[in-house]
């Protein structure tokens, strides 16, 4: 009887401890996942404080589980709290995604989207955030960082070489045909065109020199800058051999068309790409290519004046030969040189500057063919074909000079004169984004904006004619509801700066860009004014962030700015692994300010131009990292973190 009932009060305690370590279980499950019984927004489309070029065509949520939706899942107001329509809410990706399409276009302003959501174990969350909306640019006031040929100075530098070939080898080709006249008296005189080619050219080189006075708006930068140096040395040399000329002291006058020469020299395009040997070997090309111009001018002119006299024709038309032979050898031998340092071979095709060089090299070619066919004209004693064919080889030689003229005033490839942006005043406030496949990174700063457009690979950097040609149109929507477009000039490869007045609050600035080989398209920048320091913000953050050893992030990633919301991965990884592949992981940005959402939340916002990177941290109550949008070149990530102790 007494062990029966011990063993009875034995199995009571023993039922007693199971139900109590049951329900401490259970009550340390609930307690170790409480994240996951309440449905969390990662993130959305259009994104919490972002802002989109133009009206949206639903708004898309997309949280950590599956969720219901109700009616009352999504609403939208405007900035005067009127309500948006929109369609009933609706799941989609396996409930994980919570959708409402937007039944009327959106103005451009600023808009609140208010949520909830239920998860699928009952339990419910809800919040707001605001997004801004744009407008769509169309490509009005359009810039480019393609540089066209300039034609109004081509068309100067074109009157220059053509005075300087008619001067210079004019006066060669008045030796010849002098010779020719003591050879065989009773020859009528040919009147030389020297003069009128120094008059030629002493007026483009003074039209250049105007021109450039006018562009810069000072008169000073003719001996204050190399190009209005140059230009001097034009008019100056031009100037003195029409002095000589009228003083009939010709062979005077070719050592001052020799200045002119080597001013050429200094201010080509061989200069630039090896000094003193380049510019050299621009002045001696000049200067073959003039006396194979002007000689054979001087000397069509008496073959014509000349043609009852075969044997003084022939003999002159010979003697020319013998010059033109030597300044071939000198042109093409020079020409070859410059050009394998000017153009790689793929860019005799893809560039401006390969297409026009093309263009001489097929009007030399002509040359040389007249050449030889003039020749075995003279062999042949066939006069009247010889002179024919003089005369249209000098018109192509025109052709050629037009050419040349061409190549001096458009950029070499790879090239880019622009002068940079001026340095930001203040604080500056980086943000970026993909415009299509071109990636954007701005930095607003008082009284202007920068932008920098780079593409997901801007090719081979050892073959410049892969290097797309960017083109950028903006509008600025300013905290005050006015609209403006945003007048930018190129800075450089993909840069452009703009002057603009920022108003205090929200602005929105929308641009679309484009880059040749890449689809472009639009997108939108939310840029808070006043700008905030970010002081020390960076370093405090990453120190909060050294007190967490781990870190669940869920990660969104797109290469097309326009290809909508992808589905979002989650990882958990240590926070030094996480930390490793960020940008600022050292604590240095070289572009940093902060500013407060509408929600009370901290922005730290970080730009790094010279990776074309832009950086967006959201930091919760405690100093974590709470969410991330990070715009590089080639994508564009987005990210949400949970700690452990969430």
């Amino acid at each position: 009887m007494i062990r029966t009932v011990h063993r009875r009060n034995w199995r009571g305690r023993t039922l007693r401890l199971a139900v109590v370590a049951f329900l401490g279980v259970v009550a340390m499950l609930v307690a170790a996942s409480p994240a996951s019984a309440h449905p969390v927004l990662l993130f959305s489309d259009p994104a919490l404080d972002g802002a989109v070029p133009d009206s949206p065509g639903s708004v898309n949520l997309v949280f950590n589980e599956p969720v219901v939706s109700t009616d009352r899942a999504v609403a939208i107001t405007d900035s005067s709290g009127s309500a948006v329509p929109t369609s009933p809410p609706r799941t989609e990706k396996g409930g994980a995604v919570l959708t409402a399409s937007v039944t009327q276009k959106l103005e451009p302003g600023i808009y609140q989207v208010q949520w909830e959501a239920t998860g699928v174990d009952g339990h419910g969350a809800r919040g707001e955030y605001r997004f801004a909306v744009g407008t769509v640019i169309t490509g009005d006031q359009t810039a480019s960082t393609s540089q066209p040929t300039d034609w109004s100075a081509a068309g100067l530098r074109w009157l220059l070489l053509a005075g300087f070939a008619v001067a210079f080898g004019g006066l060669v080709g008045e030796r010849i045909t002098s010779r020719a006249g003591r050879r065989h008296a009773g020859l009528p005189s040919v009147c030389s065109w020297a003069q009128l080619g120094a008059l030629l050219g002493l007026f483009a080189a003074t039209a250049a020199a105007a021109r450039l006075a006018l562009r810069a708006e000072s008169i000073s930068v003719l001996w204050e800058s190399a190009a209005g140096r140059v230009v001097l040395a034009h008019a100056l040399g031009f100037g003195v051999a029409l002095l000589l000329l009228a003083l009939r002291r010709p062979s005077y006058a070719l050592l001052p068309l020799l200045v002119v020469a080597l001013a050429e020299g200094v201010g080509s395009h061989s200069e630039i790409e090896l000094p003193v040997v380049g510019g050299l070997l621009t002045a001696v090309h000049l200067v073959a290519a003039g006396i194979w111009v002007g000689a054979l001018l001087h000397v069509a002119r008496a073959a014509v004046k000349w043609r009852a006299t075969r044997a003084a024709v022939q003999w002159a038309l010979l003697r020319y030969a013998q010059i033109a032979t030597i300044s071939f050898v000198v042109i093409v031998v020079t020409g070859l040189t410059m050009a394998l340092l000017l153009v790689p071979l793929p860019a005799l095709t893809g560039t401006g500057y390969g297409r026009a060089l093309l263009v001489k090299l097929a009007a030399v070619v002509a040359v040389v063919g007249m050449a030889l066919a003039a020749r075995r004209a003279l062999r042949s004693e066939r006069l009247g074909r010889a002179t024919r064919t003089a005369r249209f080889e000098a018109v192509t030689l025109v052709v050629v000079l037009g050419a040349t003229s061409v190549l001096v005033s458009t950029p070499t490839p790879g090239a880019f004169s622009a002068p940079p942006p001026p340095p930001p005043t203040g604080v500056a406030v980086p943000a970026g984004g993909l415009a299509g496949q071109v990636g954007v990174n701005l930095v607003a700063s008082e009284g202007q904006v920068v932008v920098r457009l780079t593409t997901p690979s801007d090719g081979n950097e050892y073959d410049v004619s892969e290097a797309p040609d960017y083109t950028l149109s903006a509008q600025l929507q300013s905290a005050t509801g006015t609209q403006e477009p945003v007048e930018f000039r190129a800075c450089g490869e993909g840069c452009f700066v703009a002057a603009l007045d920022w108003a205090d609050g929200d602005n929105v600035l929308n641009l679309r860009a484009t880059a040749s080989g890449w689809r472009g398209g639009n997108v939108a920048a939310l840029v808070p004014w006043p700008a905030e320091p970010a002081e020390d913000l960076l370093e405090r953050t990453l120190r909060v962030l050294d007190d967490f050893d781990q870190v669940t992030i869920y990660e969104a990633v797109t290469s097309d700015g326009e290809a909508g919301l992808p589905q979002p991965s989650p990882a958990t990884l240590s926070m030094a692994e996480f930390l490793e592949g960020e940008p600022y992981s050292a604590g240095v940005a070289p572009i940093a300010a902060r500013s407060t959402a509408d929600s009370g939340a901290t922005k730290l916002l970080m730009g790094f131009p010279s990776a074309g990177t832009y950086v967006e941290v959201t930091l919760d109550g405690l100093g974590r990292i709470s969410q991330e949008v990070l715009a590089a070149p080639s994508h564009s990530i987005s990210r949400r973190f949970f700690y452990k102790d969430d």
